[in-house]
């Protein structure tokens, strides 16, 4: 595993990290000083970060462009807080699990973006850093899929950095889940955190954030958009929205081994998912009303997943970039009397978006509904139960980012590409979104715990995590 002690990426701190001052417009997300100030002298307040614990799922993990790799890793929103904390505390160390340098998991590249501003790309597998794989879910939806088992940590102590891409809170209780024994076995396996764990460990998710923070001395906690990704991705169409009650009722497990012994850390609220560039580009108050060419919004036709109808898109439908980049295109169609006639996708009853190209009102229903609620809850059991601050990441950074910021003059948006802040797969962040991320929780922690951390320059930062 890769430990932070003063060097980072076999640079310098220094050389690693540029520090500069954030002044920043729309709501005060990094408190800077002016260009002429000198930066304030670093200090712990009550915090001990000697030993930090990240526990989460791909946001923690520093999933980006579609992938994991070594260099996503070593952007991920816990690698910058811990470099940070280095700050206040030079001899803290933290330990990530990172993948070989090069492919990693496979990532998206850009191709190009198309004309109604949708990134066109290709993924790259090549040298991927795969040691073996299996053909998974023969009977699930869309039919037999390869799983891949990925190059397995470096045999140490666990990771510090628990984040596990596609890891759901309703799993964390699910025995075997990195096992590779388990790895036939539909639902029960998952290769980011079998690579994470010794061979043929049979612990859960739940086990694993118990051992790993028996010696931590403080904690972030960034869970839930796992259970909905994967729903989310696949318009509604595999998989199943997660339950209210085990989302909660989970969190509360994990929080209670983290919060043992008084030990303190930060809850992080999700980010609304409506707001995600996957959904909000599909939105029929989104760019739609240009990608028409004239006919209006309720001349675009979606099949139902209630009923299997074809009716005219609602607004509380949301076309996924796979359909909308469909959109009007003239398609051949076979009709019921075999018939075969040319449509527009989506322009045509004939030729209405398929329901695995749209995730409609009742299916965003069906997902949104347990996330909010465990807002609710996460924030109840903060201030009720465990004394500990909560970082509100919708209002304090990806509302803000959705309506455009600027830092020392750099723009960010939620615009694909350009924005600086989403990647290529238009719901992860890029090097620079996950400083903005850090900072977030930084601000945080600085008023929760009366220390002065400082903040990570988001502009010293690549626009991209994709391997050079």
């Amino acid at each position: 595993m890769q430990r932070f002690h003063l060097h980072f990426s076999g640079l310098t701190f220094r050389q690693s990290m540029r520090y500069a001052v954030l002044p920043l417009a729309f709501g005060g997300l990094l408190a800077g000083c002016t260009p002429d100030q000198a930066e304030p002298t670093p200090t712990a307040g009550t915090l001990d970060v000697a030993k930090y614990l990240a526990v989460g799922d791909g946001y923690t993990a520093g999933i980006s462009d579609g992938g994991l790799t070594a260099t996503s890793q070593q952007y991920a929103y816990p690698a910058l807080l811990a470099q940070q904390f280095i700050r206040i505390n030079p001899p803290a160390t933290f330990t990530q699990g990172l993948l070989p340098i090069g492919t990693g998991t496979g990532y998206l590249t850009l191709r190009g973006i198309d004309a109604l501003g949708l990134p066109q790309t290709a993924r790259v597998t090549k040298g991927r850093a795969v040691r073996g794989n299996y053909i998974a879910n023969p009977a699930a939806c869309g039919g037999a899929d390869t799983t891949f088992l990925y190059a397995q940590a470096p045999a140490s102590a666990l990771s510090q950095n628990l984040g596990v891409p596609g890891l759901g809170l309703t799993q964390v209780e699910v025995v075997g889940l990195g096992n590779t024994a388990n790895q036939s076995r539909t639902g029960t396996f998952n290769p980011y955190f079998e690579r994470l764990l010794p061979t043929n460990d049979n612990r859960t998710y739940l086990q694993t954030v118990t051992d790993a923070s028996a010696n931590a001395t403080f904690f972030t906690f960034f869970m839930g958009l796992g259970d909905a990704l994967p729903y989310i991705l696949n318009g509604g169409e595999c998989g199943t929205a997660p339950s209210s009650s085990l989302l909660n009722a989970n969190a509360k497990k994990v929080l209670d081994r983290l919060t043992a012994n008084g030990r303190k850390g930060v809850i992080a609220l999700l980010p609304t998912i409506q707001n995600l560039p996957v959904l909000r580009l599909g939105g029929k108050d989104g760019i739609r009303g240009t990608l028409t060419q004239g006919n209006s919004p309720d001349s675009i036709y979606v099949r139902s997943s209630i009923a299997n109808i074809v009716r005219p898109i609602d607004a509380g439908d949301f076309i996924l970039p796979t359909g909308l980049s469909r959109l009007g295109t003239a398609e051949q169609v076979t009709l019921p009397n075999g018939t075969v006639v040319t449509a527009r996708y989506g322009l045509s009853k004939r030729n209405p978006i398929v329901r695995r190209d749209v995730l409609d009102y009742t299916e965003f229903s069906r997902v949104n509904s347990p996330l909010l609620a465990l807002n609710t809850e996460l924030k109840r059991l903060a201030d009720k139960v465990y004394l500990l601050p909560t970082v509100d990441l919708e209002n304090e950074l990806f509302f803000q980012v959705n309506k455009r910021i600027s830092v020392n003059g750099v723009e960010y948006s939620s615009e694909p590409v350009r924005g600086n802040f989403f990647s290529l797969d238009l719901y992860s962040l890029t090097p620079r979104g996950n400083a903005l991320l850090a900072n977030a929780f930084i601000k945080t922690i600085n008023s929760s715990y009366q220390a002065n951390i400082p903040f990570v320059d988001p502009n010293s930062l690549p626009t991209t995590a994709r391997p050079q």
